[in-house]
């Protein structure tokens, strides 16, 4: 994994169990949107993330977040 995707998934586990919508992730990061959401591909198959459709915890409009997988 990247160091980029690295960071990008200590922010999203930072966040949880809220999530930060791709939009903010990328402004947060200080990355292309394009770029976050290609990023989110390899992060929910290698680092136990998964897409939600909710309520973003920083600028609070609904759309696509990553998200912390919950524990069994």
């Amino acid at each position: 994994m990247s160091p980029t995707a690295a960071r990008v998934a200590q922010v999203v586990y930072r966040y949880s169990p809220s999530a930060v919508c791709f939009s903010c992730l990328a402004e947060r990061e200080r990355l292309k949107e394009h770029d976050v959401r290609a990023m989110a591909l390899v992060l929910i198959v290698r680092a136990g993330l998964h897409a939600v459709r909710q309520p973003c915890a920083s600028c609070g409009r609904l759309g696509e977040a990553l998200v912390a997988q919950k524990a069994a």
